[in-house]
């Protein structure tokens, strides 16, 4: 019975890889999964299976996790839209989950190999879809750029006002599992680590390689930073012998990127102009006030609507999901931007100064853990997974200000869930084999 139990449990974590790519309207395939494995679970336990391979995690960082339910909870008495964060504790119960069953589930290394393969064999045809949007008529059914959206509950994206080649452009942008360019993005950051991470250079280059091309398509400039930064992070944790090559490397690229980008920003190509521009356009982001409302005007409005309804509330915030409600009440931007565009933000604005606060020292410590179980280490095993995993926290920082929000991209999700996995296995190998040590 417990082997059903586990398949079932990999399968739920598959579908959290398909997210919105499989399913009809607001309801995916990973609800459905989940509920048949709560269902499962329930019959397992009153058949008083002693065989259960589940165990209660006991882990500080998944702790954090309920106090931030909790507090959002809370968070209703003061919310400015309380049925907003109502909806926002449904994302919080579903990715506390995911994290939840991850670490009850992988109590040895086999388990995490096990779950780290379902996960990439699903990622890599996300890969495959991906690519398969950008370059051939090929659209996943469930993307708002596919002619058969409406067929599962989706609002289909409507043509007639643009030119012909604006509707090829539109229909070439990639979405794969997630039903958004920018979203599609964000998790591409999120693996390229274990690419860069391989020990094959084929993997390496061919794997990195696409998931710029898909960025590229995908018109992110946040995540391209992110990738750019991944990427530095990558030959960082490498040491001095790949250091060397790189700087050759980047001193070359530098030369001829700043040769030919002006050429770059006037390109036919779109996609390449965009990126190219992506320099003036964070420093305009960081630095200057954009006086038009395009994608730069936009999010520096949202941001500063935001900070000033936390200032209103008195550093409180406005309670979970309710910063939506901020921009709605102002109109929206744009006349139709709501979301707050930046999930740091979004997390100040909502929670509040101290939570905050208290979030990024979380996400700090999770990310420290790793990079020091890289360091220490001299398994092979614990130096590619922490390596890999450390690599995608830090870009993350970057890339999650890209996505309208990221509070329901269950990649996210997956990648705390595997980085506290990770972590408190590595902390049992050694204490298992070093009785002794059991203080550290």
């Amino acid at each position: 019975m417990t082997l059903k139990l586990s398949s079932l449990l990999l399968f739920l974590f598959a579908t959290a890889v398909l997210g919105s790519g499989i399913g009809y309207s607001k309801l995916y395939l990973f609800h459905i999964a989940l509920v048949l494995f709560a269902i499962s679970f329930v019959y397992y336990i009153s058949m008083h299976d002693k065989q259960m391979t589940l165990r209660w995690p006991k882990n500080g960082f998944i702790y954090f996790l309920y106090f931030m339910f909790s507090y959002y909870a809370l968070s209703i008495l003061w919310s400015i839209e309380p049925l907003y964060t109502l909806r926002y504790l449904f994302y919080l119960l579903v990715g506390t989950s995911i994290v939840f069953l991850m670490n009850a589930y992988i109590n040895d290394r086999q388990k995490y190999v096990s779950v780290f393969k379902v996960l990439s064999i699903f990622f890599i045809i996300a890969i495959i879809i991906a690519l398969l949007e950008a370059f051939t008529s090929f659209r996943l059914p469930t993307s708002p750029f596919s002619d058969y959206a409406t067929l599962f509950g989706r609002k289909a994206t409507d043509y007639m006002g643009f030119e012909s080649t604006v509707q090829a452009l539109i229909k070439s942008v990639p979405t794969s599992f997630w039903g958004n360019p920018n979203n599609l993005a964000v998790a591409m950051v999120l693996i390229l680590p274990f690419f860069l991470m391989h020990k094959k250079m084929l993997v390496k280059v061919v794997g990195a390689f696409a998931i710029l091309i898909i960025i590229a398509m995908a018109g992110s400039r946040g995540a391209f930073l992110a990738f750019v930064f991944g990427l530095g992070l990558y030959f960082f944790i490498k040491g001095l012998h790949y250091w060397l090559p790189m700087l050759v490397v980047v001193f070359v690229g530098v030369l001829l990127f700043a040769n030919n980008i002006e050429s770059l920003k006037n390109s036919d190509n779109k996609r390449i102009a965009e990126l190219a521009w992506t320099g003036d356009v964070l420093y305009t982001y960081l630095f200057e006030k954009e006086e038009s409302m395009n994608s730069i005007g936009s999010r520096q409005l949202l941001i500063q609507n935001g900070l000033d309804a936390l200032w209103d509330s008195g550093g409180l915030g406005v309670g979970g999901g309710a910063s939506q409600a901020v921009q709605e009440q102002l109109g929206g931007i744009a006349g139709k931007l709501a979301s707050m565009h930046n999930f740091w933000i979004e997390v100040l604005v909502d929670a509040g100064v101290v939570f905050f606060i208290f979030f990024m020292t979380w996400y700090v410590m999770l990310t420290y853990k790793l990079y020091r179980v890289y360091k220490k280490t001299k398994d092979r095993f614990y130096r590619y997974h922490s390596g890999a995993l450390f690599i995608s926290m830090m870009a993350f920082l970057v890339a999650a200000v890209s996505a309208s929000s990221v509070i329901y991209l269950l990649p996210m999700w997956l990648m705390f869930g595997s980085s506290i996995a990770l972590i408190s296995l590595y902390k049992k190998e050694r204490l298992y084999e070093n009785p002794i040590t059991r203080r550290g």
